[in-house]
């Protein structure tokens, strides 16, 4: 440390100082933080829009998307939730459509019942 703020740190002065720095790091920590969660939690306007086009899918309901994409915004991957997936051809429709829409392989897509299975079949 340079002498000049080692001796200020020393002084009572110093004191204030360093507990406004350790304050000031608190909160810049805080909302950092707070940015983070935030983004995570928002969709995209492409998750909104795949939402949109499948809950139209005979058989499927609500559907919720998630896209993931790599650094350079090419599409690695998604998984959907449809709320009424009930059969197989719900489930190669909905997978069909968002390997088209997305431009990825089918081994890309990944669909599930809203309760983590096929409606009525496994």
């Amino acid at each position: 440390m340079p002498n000049g703020l080692w001796e200020r740190l020393r002084g009572a002065r110093g004191i204030e100082l360093l507990v406004a720095l350790a304050v000031a790091a608190l909160i810049a920590l805080a909302l950092l933080h707070g940015v983070g969660c935030r983004e995570a939690s928002q969709k995209t306007e492409l998750e909104a829009r795949l939402e949109r086009i499948l809950s139209g899918v005979d058989g499927a309901g609500e559907v919720q998307a998630m896209v993931t994409q790599d650094g350079e915004g090419n599409v690695t991957g998604a998984l959907i939730v449809a709320k009424d997936l009930e059969d197989v051809s719900t489930y190669l429709s909905l997978q069909g459509a968002v390997a088209t829409l997305l431009e990825v392989d089918l081994s890309k897509v990944e669909i599930i019942g809203r309760d983590g299975r096929f409606g009525g079949w496994q």
